[in-house]
């Protein structure tokens, strides 16, 4: 039988079509043809440019099927309907010839692969490739420029925007680090004179990269992931001479068997070599551990499990040596809400769970995760967990740790015209629960987006309005307005100390 150039075109796309990142098993590929085959095989004179089918003597040189190309439109419909019954005759001729191809073939002898749900590696591996961690021309406007010595590091967010910087407390100015940054819902890590943030390159994930600005010096190092990875999340050791992150591949990763390794950055050699990967370590049902914390008591690393195919959920929280050994989980997957916080001396995380049966009654689950209503703590030296705070059919909204590492810092929220509005921020303990402020709520919504306290035991947090974000302090119960951003929004990222 022979094909025009037209009709082996289509062919091979078909087959094409069935192939899975370059792996492609003929077996496999064969059943999955036989009803197709003859479909496309019966529509290719409207693929083949329209032209019209003519009966011709079977022994033409120039025929399929007895079935001649010429250059001019077809006007008997009943013809061509019969001339593609026989095409289809024929595709399926040719998907049984494939069919008896692909089991005389070596992969015919060979057992299907496994459920992919125990982790298993492609047919055909990806080669593990590595990061790149490359040095940077910081921009000239930033280098030299006299930051103050206590302030708070602060990200100012305009119109899909970021600009970081140090904001004075004493001339309630922002000297800008960085500006003109494209960085989506802000991910950072701070060590001592570094910060490390997330950059985004355009609509590919793969092409985002995490920089760590030196921002006393005025150097910066810029994290490139590997090809087809991205990069989930980071944090900087409490040095500031590493960092580890977590890496996923967009290219190889299906929803049974997501592809990603965990690497560590050395930052003083500009090297970077992988701890963990997916064949390593079987972590499905957590899904992907993604740094977070790294703490300088217990000396180890703390990751949150990432569900790739299910929206980016956050669950369950993992701990690990910096070598990359003794990956465990520590809490389970439905018990933690939003990004927990290590505490300044690295003793404890904080985090927040959901109770949902003491929920309002008339709450209505909305996409995300649930409102937290539990506040607890964990012993990482001991390894210890502790409920310090239940907020009944109320919940808990923004929180943060007190300068010396002993109390939380928590907007606590209550349930009002069918939805939780920020009243209050209190200071919890492990027994105690003082109020520190109230929020006074007017005709807009208002919320609490941030709180974070100075060694020198100022409180600041951050309100939201329709129509701008102010930025608070409080020191011996007297709050003030220091800072207005209009059309914006203010995240804290740390204290700037002595």
């Amino acid at each position: 039988m022979a094909l025009g150039p037209c009709r082996r075109r289509v062919l091979i796309s078909v087959v094409r079509s069935h192939e899975w990142n370059g792996a492609f098993s003929v077996r496999a590929t064969a059943a999955d043809l036989i009803p197709q085959v003859g479909w496309w095989v019966a529509r290719l004179p409207n693929l083949c440019h329209g032209f019209k089918f003519s009966k011709i003597p079977m022994a033409s040189s120039s025929s399929i099927n007895g079935i001649l190309f010429e250059n001019r439109p077809s006007t008997n419909s009943a013809k061509l309907f019969l001339d593609m019954r026989r095409i289809s005759f024929r595709g399926l001729v040719v998907a049984v010839f494939l069919l008896w191809l692909g089991h005389s073939s070596p992969a015919a002898s060979v057992t299907d692969t496994p459920s992919v749900r125990q982790g298993t590696p492609l047919a055909r591996p990806f080669p593990e490739s590595r990061e790149v961690l490359r040095p940077k021309k910081q921009d000239s406007d930033f280098l030299g420029k006299a930051l103050p010595r206590t302030g708070l590091l602060v990200a100012l967010v305009r119109w899909g925007l970021t600009s970081l910087g140090v904001f004075d407390i004493s001339s309630r100015q922002v000297i800008p680090m960085a500006s003109g940054k494209e960085t989506g819902p802000l991910m950072v890590s701070l060590a001592p004179n570094l910060l490390a943030y997330a950059v985004r390159e355009g609509p590919n994930p793969a092409r985002n990269t995490v920089e760590i600005i030196d921002w006393r010096h005025g150097k910066s190092l810029v994290l490139q992931p590997a090809s087809d990875y991205a990069l989930l999340g980071f944090a900087l050791d409490p040095g500031g001479k590493r960092l580890s992150y977590a890496a996923m591949n967009l290219r190889a990763s299906r929803s049974t068997n997501v592809i990603w390794h965990i690497g560590l950055a050395d930052l003083e050699r500009g090297e970077t070599h992988l701890i963990v990967n997916s064949n390593s370590h079987k972590a499905a049902e957590g899904g992907i551990p993604v740094p977070f914390a790294w703490s300088s008591q217990s000396k180890r690393i703390y990751l949150q499990g990432w569900l790739p195919f299910r929206g980016m959920v956050r669950q369950s929280i993992w701990s690990m040596s910096p070598d990359g050994t003794n990956l465990t989980k520590i809490i389970a997957g439905p018990d933690s809400v939003g990004v927990p916080r290590l505490s300044p001396d690295g003793l404890r995380l904080g985090y927040l769970s959901a109770e949902l049966d003491k929920l309002p009654p008339d709450y209505l689950p909305a996409p995300g995760p649930p409102p937290g209503n539990v506040l607890s703590v964990i012993d990482l030296v001991g390894e210890s967990k502790a409920t310090w705070a239940r907020a009944g059919e109320g919940a808990f909204g923004a929180f943060g740790w007190s300068a010396a590492g002993e109390d939380l810092l928590v907007s606590a929220q209550a349930w009002s015209k069918g939805q939780f509005r920020d009243v209050e921020v209190r200071r919890i303990g492990k027994a105690t629960s003082l109020s520190v402020t109230k929020i006074h709520q007017a005709q807009s919504l208002v919320e609490v987006t941030d709180i974070m306290e100075c060694r020198d035991r100022t409180l600041f947090w951050v309100e939201k309005d329709l129509t701008a974000t102010k930025l608070y302090a409080s020191r011996e119960r007297n709050s003030q307005v220091v800072f207005d951003f209009p059309d914006g929004a203010i995240q804290l990222l740390g204290c700037v100390n002595p």
